[in-house]
């Protein structure tokens, strides 16, 4: 199935980079070719043009040559393959194709940009924080802590941005608009359901809100935890957040700070984050899955912002606030449970 997106001719993960991509066709027998930096698992995408319609196919399968995992680094590497269907019928000016990374996450492409959901392998930690604990301050609404095991999901690398806001809603609520890679905020929790919404329309993936354990495992490192504080670290925050004392008490453009375990950037600091929640207080009981209670009066954020201190991006630290309400320091990032698209119903 094809997916009305963009148009990208490489791809890039710390250490991983795909340049030069070019392809020749003759008599059915398609060759592509790119340079790699560095060894990588790679996938090939293609790209077709049909009328005023672009659309970015799901990876390709049944190729061969330097696609699929442990590619070693090099010039002039070849990926081949013979009578493609994706590229049947069609004239060579109306394709071409994409050579990523495949580092297990999934690029949804969406007009000129890319969502990147990294994959978050679920498991069981300790959510919260004791009272006992004194190594650093906390709220209580962070107490008693218990234990909590999560199913795999996939997490927004970034949060979202304006320019992603954009795409869907044409219209930008955000108080800081000078860069279209800052995160959206001034958005209410009831504001981020209608645009996940329209997302999912627009795509054919179901994305949701986090749960508020998912999004506390993934800020923790998930499976890769190292015991950080915060999300990436214990000892140098700033590196990782932007909070009160670095701000400027403004957002910043997402991603540059250095991410946590998992390759998630912005995790403490910059916008609080909404999840799926309603507000309650923690108990001791073991739990699996969490979604909170069935209704309430506030949705959950986590993360901190722009203005907080340091406690308040803490891997631990709670917020919540009315779901009709958006102010300056909220936003959100997406989630996934699957990436297995919805067929789009065909019209009789």
């Amino acid at each position: 199935m094809l997916l009305g997106l963009c148009m990208m001719t490489s791809a890039m993960v710390v250490g991983q980079t795909v340049t030069d991509v070019s392809f020749s066709l003759k008599d059915k027998e398609l060759t592509v070719t790119y340079n790699l930096d560095a060894p990588a698992a790679i996938r090939l995408r293609v790209v077709s043009h049909i009328g005023d319609q672009v659309y970015v196919s799901d990876p390709i399968q049944n190729l061969s040559g330097d696609v699929g995992p442990n590619i070693s680094a090099g010039e002039g590497k070849r990926i081949m393959a013979f009578d493609m269907p994706e590229i049947r019928g069609l004239d060579t000016t109306e394709f071409h194709f994409i050579v990523e990374v495949d580092d297990g996450s999934v690029n949804i492409y969406i007009n000129d940009m890319v969502v990147k959901m990294l994959p978050v392998e679920g498991g069981s930690f300790v959510m919260g924080h004791n009272k006992k604990d004194g190594t650093y301050y906390h709220c209580e609404s962070s107490e008693p802590a218990h234990r909590v095991t999560v199913g795999d999901f996939y997490l927004g690398q970034f949060e979202v941005t304006q320019k992603l806001w954009m795409q869907v809603m044409e219209e930008n609520p955000s108080k800081w608009q000078d860069n279209d890679s800052l995160p959206v905020e001034s958005v209410s929790w009831n504001d981020a359901q209608v645009f996940i919404a329209r997302l999912s329309q627009m795509t054919g993936y179901r994305f949701r809100l986090p749960t508020e354990a998912e999004w506390e495992y993934a800020a923790r490192g998930g499976k890769k935890s190292k015991g950080y504080t915060y999300p990436g670290t214990t000892r140098n925050l700033q590196d990782y957040a932007w909070l009160g004392v670095n701000s400027g008490n403004r957002s910043h453009p997402v991603g540059r700070k250095l991410p946590n375990e998992l390759g998630l950037f912005d995790m403490g600091g910059n916008v609080w984050e909404w999840c799926s929640d309603w507000a309650s207080d923690y108990t001791t009981a073991e739990q699996v899955n969490p979604q909170g209670p069935k209704s309430g009066e506030n949705k959950i954020a986590r993360g901190g912002c722009m203005i907080s201190p340091a406690w308040g991006c803490s891997v631990s630290d709670r917020c919540w606030y009315l779901p009709d309400h958006g102010y300056g320091f909220y936003g959100f990032r997406l989630a996934l449970d699957s990436v297995e698209r919805e067929q789009p119903e065909e019209e009789d």
